[in-house]
């Protein structure tokens, strides 16, 4: 009897935490990310798996007055040279590829770890997390564009949640790493895995905090000899590759490959997302 009343609490207060849960991230009736709803056709109740949806609420603007034509003014013509320089590419971005335009997914897929969270993009262009029960995120669909000798950058924000808010796998030629942002319990910063150990137990560790509704660069550079990796212009990360041993967690992060975006029952926002070509020697 007296087991029977600690496990009747534990369900009572379980509950009550769902309640409470599912009421502040949707501010409506239900239980973690099931809502009670009524259905039209029946008039009966019941729960069904909760949709994250944003729509803007602000009116359209009314249409602008067209301006009243003005006389052209002389200007002089431009010097070959000079369209020539003006339709040129910018040689800084151009071995630059950006992965994410903020209208769609794209080339992206969500990634089925099984009670995963909501991904879509956001009214403002950035791909959004809802909370998942437990993993969330977005894999690429495609062959990375190489596997050593380059650059991946993105920014990053933590909207809600205790855990890792970005673990951002990528190719380390012939294998793959993932560089967890906000681990284990929100602090832990590393490589998963290096020599067979995860972000939390090899060199690469490190404990940093992080706020909600802040904006992070995370960047990670790999080479034939080296990986790095900084958050912000804060290098975190800076491993030599000879005789090291790198691989993945075992486990639901392997469905992240080639490039994967995850996160751990939180909710964040994700923009920015470029892959660079390293020139030789850099």
């Amino acid at each position: 009897m007296k087991y029977f009343g600690a496990v009747l609490l534990f369900l009572v207060v379980f509950f009550a935490v769902g309640v409470a849960m599912h009421f502040s991230l949707y501010q409506q009736p239900g239980v973690f990310v099931w809502s009670l709803r009524e259905d039209a056709d029946t008039g009966k109740s019941g729960f069904a798996r909760t949709t994250l949806t944003v729509a803007s609420s602000e009116p359209a603007a009314p249409a602008a007055e067209a301006p009243k034509a003005e006389p052209a003014k002389p200007v002089a013509a431009e010097t070959p040279q000079a369209e020539l320089a003006k339709d040129a590419p910018d040689p800084a971005k151009a071995d630059e590829i950006s992965l994410f335009d903020g209208k769609g997914l794209g080339k992206w897929q969500k990634t089925a770890f099984g009670g995963e969270g909501d991904v879509f993009v956001n009214e403002d262009g950035n791909l959004e997390f809802g909370f998942g029960a437990v993993i969330t995120g977005v894999n690429w669909g495609e062959a990375p564009p190489a596997t050593s000798n380059y650059e991946l950058s993105l920014e990053a924000m933590k909207l809600d949640g205790n855990d890792f808010f970005i673990a951002l796998t990528f190719p380390v030629k012939d294998s793959h790493a993932t560089f967890v942002v906000g681990g284990w319990g929100g602090g832990v910063v590393g490589i998963s895995s290096v020599d067979d150990l995860n972000a939390s137990e090899n060199e690469t560790m490190s404990i940093e905090g992080f706020e909600n509704d802040v904006w992070y660069k995370i960047r990670v550079k790999v080479t034939d000899d080296q990986l790095q990796a900084w958050i912000d212009d804060d290098e975190k990360v800076s491993l030599d590759l000879e005789g090291r041993k790198i691989s993945l967690l075992p486990g639901d992060i392997e469905l992240s490959v080639p490039i994967g975006i995850a996160a751990y029952q939180t909710r964040a926002q994700y923009r920015n997302l470029v892959w660079r070509k390293l020139p030789a020697g850099e």
